[in-house]
């Protein structure tokens, strides 16, 4: 696969970057300025904005005490949610595989369709930055100490963070543990469920059946993609149901008019698995009473990390579904905001160390055992769900 010219330009900033850093950074001693490299890491610590955090969270600490008791019920049902539909996914994937789709894709431009380089950077920070502050506000709510917060890089993937007492972090009651271990996740959550909210209300559905794809030498081949199918054989279409209905019982070789904003056509069916076949893959955009769902927003989620429309409700916000009032660039923004925080925030409550999840698990088995016994039942998930993660990754891969 030929990469695009912003990710090859991308990297390329990237690698002299790392080596002006790595040059300043024993020349000019940066760790005095609060940088460090820990792991492969390259961190940055500072005191600044822990006074804000801190201010915050105390003027508001009831309010933020039930956020994260919320936080942490949401929090326990999309833990669950998300093992289950990686371990169902990773079955399916074993049991047939070719034929499955990854449960996992590395969230980068380049490999996600349609997510740019510049479009990336924005929403990270975005997500980083209400991730993080969440986590410093239900520290600092509690009366738990916050040493620090900063920015880190790991080659080319950034984070942040606030950096907690960890001593004190780990001797605190679980009820505690819990919120903070919560709070970055639901925060997430909601920001990304917020903009879709705010993107159905924006964007207007485009009415109409339009072609989104063809099949290389079928009898629509020469058919341009976005064009509006209007009827077939007189009968009109006004969604993709309405097109699935009407070639559902065509035969191989019977003749057919259809209809587009692009003039008429005279098709005939050929042979598709012993079924007559046009070769269009029809899509319409999805009213937003029909969108209005938990189910329709991860579907959309997942359809957008894809590229292709291949989950209920089967669009994607781009100009072939959806009018806007304000400039497409601003929706595109908008759109991987919503996506980015959602499928964040989702993943990281896997019950995965050192995934947020991971160490809500571990304190929800302290619950019931001892710290110990908790420790090794939780490390011995991670080693099992690393292994999933894998299985999940590789239709992606190749």
């Amino acid at each position: 696969m030929e990469l695009p010219s912003h990710f090859l330009l991308f990297l390329l900033g990237l690698g002299l970057w790392w080596a002006i850093f790595l040059l300043l950074y024993r020349e000019w001693n940066l760790k005095r300025y609060g940088f460090s490299l820990e792991g492969g890491m390259l961190l940055w610590r500072t005191g600044r904005g822990l006074r804000f955090i801190d201010r915050t969270a105390r003027r508001h600490r009831r309010w933020w005490l039930r956020f994260g008791e919320v936080g942490v019920w949401v929090g326990i049902l999309l833990m669950f949610f998300v093992l289950f539909s990686l371990l169902l996914n990773a079955y399916l994937i074993l049991r047939r595989p070719g034929t499955v789709l990854g449960g996992a894709s590395f969230v980068l431009p380049g490999v996600i369709p349609g997510l740019t380089v510049y479009w990336w950077l924005v929403s990270v920070a975005v997500v980083l930055l209400v991730h993080e502050l969440s986590h410093g506000f239900l520290l600092r709510a509690q009366g738990l100490p916050a040493k620090s917060m900063g920015l880190l890089l790991f080659v080319a993937l950034p984070g942040a963070f606030v950096e907690p007492d960890e001593r004190r972090l780990n001797a605190s009651p679980v009820r505690e543990r819990l919120r903070v271990f919560a709070a970055g996740s639901f925060s997430n959550v909601l920001v990304g469920l917020l903009v879709f909210l705010f993107l159905i209300l924006l964007l207007s559905p485009r009415p109409g059946v339009y072609v989104w794809g063809v099949r290389e030498n079928g009898p629509s081949e020469n058919l341009r993609l976005g064009t509006r199918l209007l009827s077939l054989n007189g009968h009109p279409l006004r969604t993709w149901e309405d097109y699935v209905r009407e070639v559902e019982n065509l035969r191989p070789g019977e003749n057919v008019v259809l209809e587009t904003e692009e003039g008429v056509f005279l098709l005939t069916a050929d042979n598709l698995d012993n079924r007559g076949s046009l070769g269009i893959w029809p899509v319409s955009s999805v009213p937003r009473s029909r969108l209005l769902s938990p189910p329709s927003a991860l579907g959309l989620m997942v359809n957008e990390l894809l590229g292709r429309p291949l989950l209920p409700p089967y669009v994607l916000l781009r100009p072939v579904f959806y009018r806007s009032p304000i400039p497409w660039p601003a929706v595109d923004l908008l759109k991987w905001l919503f996506v980015l925080n959602l499928g964040i925030g989702m993943f990281n409550l896997l019950p995965l160390i050192p995934l947020d999840g991971g160490y809500m698990f571990r304190s929800l088995l302290e619950l019931r055992m001892s710290r110990r016994r908790a420790r090794q039942l939780s490390n011995s998930l991670s080693l099992f769900l690393l292994l999933v993660l894998l299985v999940n990754l590789f239709p992606s891969l190749f």
